[in-house]
């Protein structure tokens, strides 16, 4: 005969809930496994926003690449005159204010406005609200300008550290001003230092850039063949 209290114990048993201990260890695993979830999902936010800067970045140094070689490859032998009335070389680096001033050639006229294709830029540093430093283009409407006649400002390239220009002369010497006179004009073979036929344009141009994340880039650009001493 079975006992009477054995079928109630047994419902009993089946009835139980979780107990304190049993609840604190689930609450623990599960805190365990959204910890681990929310390091990860913030570990492919910031990989995300850190992608999207680097490619920011990326397409903002290689729009600027291509703008200063349009411009450096586009250069022509046309000197201007400034606001106030001084002559200016067709490509110098000494221009107060300037690293780099050129006339190109190819500035696109789409709307057909009263004006030359030429056109007169400018490249420097200047410091940006970061505390950093930024490559800026200047150009201007005209080629001689009038003493009202204003420049036109884009920032092309942020976070840049320095921009230094060098010159490639007729003899393949590097020069760090341009452009050069004969008095100063010194190449090492004493069979060129007779010559005085200096060209008022260089044969090749080097920009060295020290740019925020991706260090120092350098590109030379030739622009004509150097002559070679006999």
């Amino acid at each position: 005969m079975a006992h009477p209290l054995k079928p109630y114990a047994e419902q009993k048993r089946a009835s139980r809930g979780f107990t304190l201990l049993e609840v604190m260890i689930a609450i623990a695993i599960f805190a365990v496994i959204g910890l681990g979830c929310w390091q990860v999902l913030h570990h492919v936010t910031t990989s995300k926003q850190r992608l999207e800067v680097r490619s920011e970045q990326l397409r903002e140094l290689q729009k600027a690449s291509w703008l200063i070689a349009r411009d450096i490859r586009n250069l022509v032998d046309r000197p201007i005159r400034d606001n106030n009335g001084q002559h200016e070389a067709a490509i110098s680096s000494l221009i107060t204010g300037y690293a780099l001033s050129l006339t190109r050639s190819g500035w696109v006229n789409p709307l057909n406005q009263p004006r030359s294709t030429l056109q007169r830029v400018a490249y420097t540093l200047e410091p940006s609200d970061n505390g950093k430093s930024s490559l800026v283009r200047y150009y201007w409407p005209v080629l001689d300008r009038a003493p009202e006649t204003e420049p036109r400002k884009q920032i092309i390239i942020s976070d840049v550290s320095h921009f230094e220009v060098q010159f490639i002369d007729n003899y393949g010497e590097s020069q760090f001003h341009w452009p050069l006179r004969n008095d100063n004009f010194t190449p090492q073979n004493t069979a060129q230092n007779s010559r005085k036929d200096i060209a008022p344009l260089p044969a090749g141009i080097m920009l060295r850039l020290g740019i925020d994340p991706f260090g120092e880039i350098e590109r030379l650009f030739a622009l004509r063949d150097i002559e070679v001493a006999q």
